[in-house]
């Protein structure tokens, strides 16, 4: 069991527990916020510790003296102390300040005490450890750095000089702003790692717990989160990140799924530091129809790059109410594919075993910027500077991917306490590197790195410089560095970019390399990791469209495949050259491949080649089935309250108008936590309250009605009405969530417009208003206003939504039947042209495996018998077409709350509702080798 530290995120505040048991972690104010004026005027109830005016080019301390220019014309800067905004996010108080000493104390205190108390004992065992979400020293207010009490005090600790007068340099590019900006950054660090990561890792040591989770790695270099997530990894027992949303894009400087720097932050610091696992919480906001493609792609594309423990996010007990909005996906019994997810789950089980297991040992160490960005950053995100240093090391990494140049990359604070030179070598833990890298804009180096890499360079170490030409140490002009080219010129290597081709000999492994890697197709990425008998080699192509084909060269005399998704184990074709073995692949889209080298023989079977002679068997199709009775959402809803008139509007509008109607400014549930109960026992409205919401629909002459349902949540809160006569929910029944209750309307409803009324009073607090779905054997068609329901027509193949089913979200069986005259050894199943979640295939009732990464092929000849066999192909929906969000769609992969919240004034046609076309559009194809 793993636990989670609170009631929402961001880490630290608890659900409001800690700021209400510690005001002074609130109330002191976080942030300094940075104004200027033409004439001095404060504001009333704001806070302005200092205010400078500027005096000949420079800016002066003039907070003592302010009364003497109130209201006087000049240049001035006020700087206002900012707080932490109270929201219902943060259950009614605000953040915290984590860098405040005792707060990270009494956030363990408030969410560990009763874990302690009650399973004390299982702590360690049971319990295996905890998750952090996304804690951060984000400050507030505009134009606002980070404050905390003591900031000048230990800024002054650390560098000896007073940062209040240099305050207008973290603003401005005035003054020694290089070095202050760095200086202060460097503060920042210490204070939130002395602060946050330490007193956790004390924690967790003591309690034998794995302290894990994540911050928010996808800023950088703009650090207004924190001034260097890969230095916080290093307290964690099991360090982590997230990757969100369902959009990779490895050439556009993406801030998730195809980040490679965050991944290789989190892979870097644990192979140095020896932390055997890396955590990713993994697809979240992708929406629900996140295919098992999908899932596949991003999973492999992150393990690959060094993640090696996942976890899903995220699980919802219930989707009722404003739940099933949260950044879905989920992973639990609402969604259509839940019964074979153990097939996706077995497969990152596998691959978390074997790439936890050995070591990587990489030789090439790039530093990352990181204090170089301290130099340039100041709030706002018009950054040029920071921009370039952006978007160059991105493309560096993918240059090294693309390349196959396997390498990690260097934290400088983390540097500072695991790093020294042994011989020609830069060791930083337990890595040795032999080269060292300098990435394009890189100007700075904190002293201790700097030395560092004066002894590497003495003793005859390779460092290869991208474009960069480092002058400042801690910010500060430094003319020995500017000379190391000149003094270490046989070490320092300059180059315009990476990869050059005279220094490839140099960058390639010996033990592993691939033929000409720059000219592969798709998108090529590859681990390699050392045991004491062999190299595990992990092979990905992460492109959508496009194979992946290559040669590879490695270290050893027999080759075997670990297929992860089986679990079985083949021996890999691959020819002998000397001590290396040469192999050839092919990776489809989303294709992956994981391969041993050793010099051990192991009797494994060779993987059945399919022939080329391969050719069409005779089927028999049967007409396509729907597994599950047809569906309609109705999301717009006519409002009724005492006083008010009759409005139509969409569901969420009306929802926040009974809200607010009732005492609140919108859903109290919509992304806010409860404080304690508070919520709960708001639950006291008086009679007289409460509202009724009216979904009407229409029903087309001649549609069958005789099984006709809908479907209400949370129906013992409502009189439910259906043409004005009232229904009761079915005893024991529910469909797609247990707290949505279903209701038979085959007696009341009638050809032309039906009115479905839900009643409540006096007003609940979980009366959340959600859409009414309609189930039966109907067609759902387009209308001028959302939909009709009319007749039901026999399916045909082809899409779902083209025909009459554009809600529908579960699952379609395609059949047939095919005949062998003989048992044979290849049968081959095709799907050429189809869309959904997942494909499941069954062979005379049994299921035969499942289909969703190109080729879409699979293996059939286990499960065939000679005469008459029956095929099923089982194609999953999702419930996107049936939860939405259906209105304002512009971008897909990216699923929040906020896409939910806002649809037209008016319901538009059913024609303009964002749905996707799930099915089956060609008949499948089996063939069979007949020789």
């Amino acid at each position: 069991i793993w636990i989670y530290d609170e009631n929402s995120f961001p880490s630290g505040f608890a659900g409001g527990l800690v700021p209400a048991q510690m005001p002074e972690s609130y109330n002191q104010g976080q942030g300094l916020a940075w104004k200027t004026s033409n004439v001095l005027k404060t504001e009333p109830g704001k806070i302005y510790p200092f205010i400078f005016k500027k005096e000949k080019k420079q800016w002066k301390d003039i907070t003592a003296d302010t009364a003497r220019y109130l209201g006087k014309k000049g240049e001035f800067a006020l700087v206002e102390l900012t707080f932490y905004e109270r929201s219902k996010w943060y259950a009614g108080y605000s953040y915290v300040d984590l860098l405040k000493p005792g707060v990270t104390d009494k956030f363990i205190e408030v969410t560990m005490a009763g874990y302690e108390k009650y399973l004390g004992q299982e702590l360690g065992k049971t319990i295996r450890g905890t998750f952090t979400d996304e804690p951060n020293i984000n400050p507030p207010g505009r134009n606002a750095v980070r404050y905390t009490p003591d900031l000048f005090e230990e800024f002054k600790k650390q560098w000896g000089y007073d940062l209040r007068p240099c305050l207008p340099s973290l603003f401005e590019e005035t003054g020694d702003w290089m070095r202050i900006r760095h200086n202060y950054q460097s503060t920042l660090l210490r204070l939130f790692i002395e602060r946050w990561s330490m007193p956790w890792n004390n924690y967790s040591t003591s309690r034998n717990l794995i302290w894990t989770g994540h911050y928010w790695e996808h800023g950088w270099p703009w650090l207004a989160d924190g001034p260097d997530n890969m230095a916080m990894y290093g307290y964690h027992q099991m360090p982590g990140i997230d990757m969100l949303f369902n959009t990779m894009d490895q050439e556009n400087f993406p801030g998730q799924f195809g980040n490679i720097r965050a991944v290789k932050e989190l892979s870097s610091i644990a192979n140095q530091l020896g932390k055997n696992r890396t955590l990713s919480e993994t697809y979240g906001a992708s929406g629900w129809e996140l295919t098992f493609n999908d899932m596949k792609r991003l999973g492999d594309w992150e393990y690959v790059l060094g993640v090696n423990f996942m976890n899903q996010h995220l699980s919802y007990m219930s989707i009722a109410g404003d739940r099933k909005h949260d950044f879905p996906q989920s992973f639990s019994y609402h969604i259509p594919w839940w019964n074979l997810y153990k097939i996706q789950s077995d497969y990152f089980g596998r691959l978390s075993l074997a790439l936890s297991s050995g070591e990587q040992e990489n030789r090439i160490l790039v530093l990352e910027p990181t204090t170089t960005a301290w130099m340039y950053y100041k709030p706002g995100r018009n950054n040029p500077l920071l921009d370039s240093i952006s978007h160059s090391f991105h493309n560096l990494l993918t240059a090294l991917e693309k390349n196959q140049i396997e390498y990690d990359l260097g934290c400088e604070n983390s540097m500072k306490n695991n790093a020294k030179v042994n011989g020609n070598r830069l060791v930083v833990g337990n890595r040795s590197y032999n080269v060292v890298i300098l990435p394009p804009f890189t100007r700075n180096l904190d002293k201790p790195v700097r030395d560092l890499l004066k002894q590497y360079l003495s003793s005859g170490g390779k460092l290869i410089a991208v474009g960069a030409r480092p002058d400042r140490s801690d910010g500060v002009p430094d003319p020995e560095l500017v000379a190391f080219p000149e003094v270490y010129a046989r070490q320092w290597i300059t180059v315009p970019k990476l990869p050059d081709e005279a220094l490839i000999p140099m960058l390639r492994e010996k033990e592993c390399w691939f033929e000409d890697p720059g000219n592969i197709r798709g998108t090529l990425y590859h681990m390699r990791r050392r045991f004491h008998d062999g190299q595990l080699l992990f092979l990905v192509n992460s492109h959508r469209d496009q194979n992946a084909q290559g040669t590879v060269h490695i270290k050893g005399s027999y080759l075997y495949e670990l297929d992860a998704l089986s679990g079985k184990i083949f021996r890999y074709p691959a020819q002998i050259e000397d001590t290396m073995l040469r192999a050839s692949f092919i990776l489809p889209p989303s294709g992956s491949l994981l391969l041993f080298a050793t010099n051990k023989k192991h009797l494994f079977p060779a993987r059945k080649n399919v022939p080329d002679n391969m050719r069409p068997l005779p089927v028999i199709y049967n007409k396509p089935v729907c597994l599950s009775p047809n569906v309609i959402a109705l999301d717009y809803c006519t409002l009724h309250m005492n006083g008010k008139p009759d409005t139509f509007l969409y569901f969420y509008s009306a929802g926040n108008l009974i809200w607010q109607a009732h005492g609140f400014p919108d859903n109290p549930w919509v992304s806010s936590s409860q404080f304690k109960k508070q919520l709960v026992e708001s639950d006291t409205f008086s009679s007289g309250t409460g509202f009724s919401v009216f979904y009407p629909f229409r029903i087309e002459k001649g549609t069958i009605v005789k099984n006709m349902k809908a479907v209400v949540e949370r129906p013992w809160l409502y009189n439910v009405m259906v043409n004005g006569k009232e229904l009761k929910p079915l005893s024991g029944q529910w469909w797609l969530d247990k707290r949505f209750g279903v209701y038979d309307i085959s007696q009341v409803v009638i050809p032309g417009q039906n009115i479905i009324g839900l009643t409540i009073s006096p007003m609940r607090i979980y009366a959340e208003t959600e859409p009414v779905f309609i189930l039966g054997d109907f067609s759902v068609l387009p209308d001028t206003r959302g939909f009709r329901l009319a007749p039901s027509r026999r399916m045909e193949y082809g899409s779902w939504k083209k025909q009459g089913m554009p809600f529908y979200s579960d699952k379609v069986s395609y059949s047939g039947t095919f005949t062998l005259p003989k048992k044979m050894k290849n049968i081959q199943l095709h799907l050429k042209n189809w869309n959904g979640t997942v494909a499941e295939v069954k062979v005379n009732g049994k299921q035969a495996g499942v289909i969703f990464s190109p080729p879409y092929t699979l293996a059939l000849e286990k499960w065939c018998r000679k005469g008459e066999n029956k095929i099923e192909v089982i194609v999953y929906g999702s419930l996107k077409n049936l939860l939405g969000p259906f209105h304002f769609v512009r971008q897909r992969g990216i699923v929040t709350p906020w896409s939910f919240k806002y649809a037209p004034a008016v319901q538009p046609p059913g024609e303009q509702y964002d749905q996707l076309d799930y099915g089956l559009n060609e008949e499948f194809i089996i063939t069979a080798d007949y020789e």
